[in-house]
């Protein structure tokens, strides 16, 4: 699993650095970048409190595009900055924090309480995957395990997004995935923890 992830990543980032550099020579900056694509997820958060979960998943595409290009653009202009670097982490989880809100709007006044609960589990999940990451590796642990980073979330959101329609046993298919999501989310949480404790235990005991 940790392969096939780090394979689809690793061309990820190839093809959207060869992006980055046309983007670079025709001055657009990364923090530019980082800046639009919040304000689109904020001109989506509507689309999403409504209901129209298609066209909130195109505008999302389009600055989850934008956010994946900032560090290509920043890596292939001027180079990275702990700057870029600090407003690139931080718009990702307001991002992300928009998104789980709009949900919960969304479903408390469909009045579906259950959906609603998964969607808060999910919110704090997905901080807390962050959360853990960072503070490791303030500790001098690398921390990269478990399956459900931010891109992740973001297919598996998307996927709920598109097959909203669907819905299987009565369900919304968003709604299945959303589950699956918080779980997988919650999972990758504990992992982490495993993780870095026992890498810290490790490093005490020596």
């Amino acid at each position: 699993m940790a392969n096939i992830k780090t394979s689809y990543t690793d061309g990820a980032r190839r093809g959207f650095f060869r992006m980055g550099v046309v983007l670079a020579r025709y001055g657009v900056t990364a923090d530019a970048l980082t800046i639009f694509g919040l304000l689109l997820q904020v001109a989506g958060l509507p689309l999403i409190i409504s209901g129209h979960f298609g066209w909130a998943l195109i505008i999302g595409i389009v600055a989850a595009v934008c956010d994946a290009l900032d560090g290509a653009v920043a890596r292939a202009g001027a180079g990275s900055t702990k700057a870029g670097a600090f407003l690139d982490s931080t718009t990702d989880r307001i991002s992300e924090l928009m998104i789980a809100a709009a949900l919960v709007v969304y479903f408390f006044r469909l009045g579906e309480l259950a959906p609603t609960v998964v969607v808060l589990v999910f919110m704090g999940a997905a901080q807390l995957v962050s959360y853990t990451r960072a503070r490791a590796e303030s500790l001098g642990v690398e921390c990269r395990v478990g399956f459900m980073s931010r891109p992740e979330r973001l297919v598996g959101l998307g996927l709920g997004f598109l097959f909203s329609w669907w819905h299987p046993g009565g369900t919304s298919f968003l709604v299945w995935m959303l589950c699956l999501v918080a779980t997988l989310t919650t999972l990758t949480v504990v992992h982490r923890m495993v993780y870095v404790l026992r890498k810290l235990r490790a490093a005490d005991a020596a």
